[in-house]
């Protein structure tokens, strides 16, 4: 690369997986390109866009905050650099349609854009350095898509055949070769196989999902599946979804699932539950009455039920709590204390104790002024409507299904009417209504936005308009946009007043 004059360059740091919440991947890229700036004698912006563990493919399921917050900085004109700085071009993105509003961008507001690995600069200017950078799009995407392939007809064989495909299931290990370290078998795993058998027999008695997470938790029982977090947690238990997610894993009856569906009735792993449990269970969890979160009209607060301990994963509740310290008048009498409200950690079950606490006031007004900021932003609605029409088809395939598993009930309805069978009946329904579930919730998980969140996008005032919903429909959109937990105060910020915005971790969804 030339020298030329001195110039302002700014990064965007992105990594697609980032399993231990490490940042390693960005950090090397952030010294690659420090070197190559220094190298040609430029300055590097303090402050660079960067999204860890965001894929940046059409396969993508999160929001990329780091590229979208670039890309309203160039429409706003507040990019404050000369280069865009990428490690290699698909750092950037693996869609060829979101590289032509990049460089549209680019070019408007005369930003270069350093490639490192090419050991280049290019101007979206200029035709021969445009095309350069939209022939690199195109290979990206083709590549991505040409995995995402691979990988679904890898997984539909493997499942075809009754194999294992990803994740360990919990109460199961796997026997590699020494050698090899091809797997030779599944078999059942010493310490939490019996902890299966126990779950489910409990369930079978008719226990709660909460009263057995208080169990697993008393008991000392490691969490089922163990978590890398990028900020340590102290305590990490059961929690009843976890104990309601073991037990709706038909895997557990020794048949292989893909989607959903029952691929193969000839899994490579040994049953733990019989059929006969299985589908007694199935019953139980039909009439179960579900005490979760507290539902929306009964809530007083903006995020009781929502927020989460940042330490335990635990739900936020809403306590009082008493201001400064205990005084007494001329009398020697009490004075009472001015009392606030606070939202708390309420631990999991079986395990005593909170971990974090915050203000209501400050907590709903951080959350507050973080939505109104992204529903004000002029790109909201097309980044929102790009990622409703990548899974639209998705979603369709999914009502069909649903549609059909309930026309399949009600045939079976109208069969066990005509021949007396009401076994047969409550057989077919303790089969195909956790299909039904699951199906609902995988198209609650990819619905598009509440359609009242569209409304307060396009609304002349974001801020006004929010003011103006009731709390029941302020939750509703909460939920929808983003996961909230609250960490701990840090030793150097106790006795901070005021809103500490940095205990508040976010995510999009």
């Amino acid at each position: 690369m030339r020298n030329e004059e001195t110039l302002v360059c700014r990064e965007y740091l992105r990594v697609s997986q980032d399993r231990y919440g490490t940042g390693r991947s960005p950090d090397e890229q952030h010294a690659d390109n420090v070197e190559a700036v220094t190298r040609n004698g430029w300055s590097m912006h303090q402050l660079p866009y960067r999204d860890d563990d965001r894929s940046a493919s059409r396969y993508a399921k999160k929001s990329r905050e780091g590229f979208e917050q670039l890309m309203a900085d160039l429409e706003q004109g507040s990019f404050g650099a000369d280069v865009l700085v990428l490690w290699e071009s698909s750092r950037g993105s693996r869609r060829a349609g979101e590289w032509v509003d990049l460089l549209d961008l680019l070019a408007d507001r005369g930003v270069r854009v350093l490639v490192v690995t090419h050991q280049r600069l290019y101007d979206p200017r200029n035709a021969r350095d445009r095309r350069s950078l939209l022939e690199d799009a195109v290979d990206s995407e083709y590549e991505s898509a040409k995995t995402s392939e691979r990988l679904r007809r890898s997984a539909k064989s493997l499942a075809d055949k009754g194999q294992v495909h990803g994740k360990h299931l919990y109460g199961y290990k796997r026997i590699y070769d020494s050698e090899t370290r091809r797997l030779v078998r599944i078999e059942p795993h010493p310490e939490q196989a019996p902890v299966v058998r126990e779950v489910f027999r409990r369930a079978l008695a008719g226990q709660s999902y909460n009263a057995i997470a208080k169990w697993l938790n008393e008991s000392g029982i490691s969490p089922r599946r163990p978590q890398q977090f990028k900020t340590p947690r102290t305590i990490i238990g059961w929690k009843s979804s976890s104990v309601k997610q073991l037990l709706s894993s038909e895997a557990y009856t020794g048949v292989r699932m893909h989607h959903g569906r029952v691929a193969s009735t000839e899994a490579a792993w040994p049953a733990l539950v019989s059929r006969d449990d299985w589908d007694a269970l199935q019953i139980i969890n039909a009439n179960r009455v579900s005490f979760g979160n507290p539902t929306d009209s009964r809530a007083k607060r903006l995020l009781v039920g929502i927020a989460q301990c940042g330490a335990c994963s635990a739900w936020m509740g809403i306590f009082p709590q008493s201001k400064g310290s205990k005084k007494l008048d001329a009398e020697g009498m009490a004075i009472p204390r001015e009392r606030y409200w606070s939202y708390i950690c309420q631990g999991l079950p079986g395990l005593a104790g909170f971990h974090v606490a915050m203000k209501q006031d400050h907590l709903d007004h951080a959350i507050s002024e973080l939505i109104i900021a992204r529903l004000s932003r002029p790109d909201f609605l097309v980044v929102v409507g790009q990622q409703e029409a990548d899974t639209q088809a998705e979603r369709v395939l999914l009502r069909e299904e649903i549609a059909g598993h309930q026309q399949w009930l009600e045939d079976v309805r109208i069969k066990a009417e005509e021949t007396r069978d009401l076994a047969l009946l409550f057989d077919q329904e303790a089969r195909v209504q956790p299909k039904i579930r699951a199906a609902q919730e995988r198209l609650e998980r990819l619905a598009g936005l509440d359609s009242q969140v569209h409304d307060i996008a396009g609304a002349t005032s974001v801020r006004e308009a929010w003011g103006k919903l009731a709390l029941e429909e302020q939750r509703r959109i909460v939920r929808s946009l983003m996961r909230i937990r609250v960490k701990r105060v840090p030793n150097e910020m106790k006795g901070h007043r005021g809103i500490n915005l940095d205990r508040i971790e976010v995510v999009w969804k």
